[in-house]
């Protein structure tokens, strides 16, 4: 993941470079009978390639009544097969309770994942983690796109917040937001990421709604139902235009 480091200008002395070895996750992780077989089947090697903490990098840890954020650690899966990455991706994060970013590579394409995690409080031992916030397969070979640009953009070094681990966190996940974002409506987005996230979710959700009713609409024999089906499908896509123009 050289050219990823590169992009991003990770300091060299954050690097590890260490084997997590499948065995670790099968001791600490619990896995049930399915979720072995997906770690065998579709996992190569995991690699800890960075951890950024206060004696690599010039950052404060973070503390409050919520959460407590010591370090940000960097961890990359490469894929046999590119298979239920985002059940991978909660596995890893539960059993190395450490705000992560976690990336996934098969071939030439990268996948990016990132999670908020706060104090469990039934267990100070333990944290609970948040909404996955994640990209879609990204081509490491090709960043000829604009918003892969400015995604990575948005991720190197220079361009995080160094005030505690917790802010430079947030902008790492704010960026996810954002990019995944503009991939949805086709633009640059460049508002606040709490107004983003909060305008993709229903985005999101209308689309899976038009999707939903696309699938009946194939199976529908009756015309009147087709047809009432597709003004259905005219007025979800006209809310839609109407959430994407408040980010315009």
């Amino acid at each position: 993941m050289s050219k990823l480091s590169e992009i991003t200008d990770i300091p060299v002395k954050c690097e590890l470079g260490n084997t997590v070895f499948k065995k670790f996750f099968y001791e600490n992780a619990k896995l049930n009978r399915s979720d072995r077989d997906l770690f065998i089947q579709s996992i190569d090697k995991i690699k800890w390639e960075y951890c950024l903490k206060n004696e690599t990098i010039n950052i404060k840890p973070f503390k409050d009544d919520i959460r407590e954020y010591g370090e940000v650690e960097i961890l990359k899966i490469e894929l046999k097969i590119p298979n239920k990455t985002k059940r991978i991706a909660e596995i890893v994060m539960r059993a190395i309770p450490y705000p992560m970013v976690l990336i996934f590579q098969y071939t030439n394409e990268i996948q990016l994942f990132t999670a908020h995690q706060r104090k469990n409080l039934s267990d100070n031992n333990k944290n609970t983690l948040e909404e996955l916030i994640f990209t879609d397969w990204i081509n490491i070979d090709d960043f000829d796109e604009t918003d892969e640009k400015q995604l990575f953009e948005s991720l190197n070094i220079k361009n995080l917040s160094f005030t505690n681990f917790y802010t430079f966190y947030k902008d790492i996940v704010d960026a996810l937001i954002k990019y995944n974002t503009s991939k949805l409506i086709g633009e640059p987005v460049t508002e606040d990421a709490d107004e983003v996230k909060s305008l993709y979710d229903d985005l999101t959700l209308i689309d899976d709604e038009i999707e939903f009713i696309k699938s009946k609409i194939k199976k529908e024999t009756q015309f009147n139902r087709r047809l009432e089906m597709n003004m259905q499908i005219k007025e979800l896509e006209a809310k839609k235009n109407d959430l994407v123009s408040k980010l315009n």
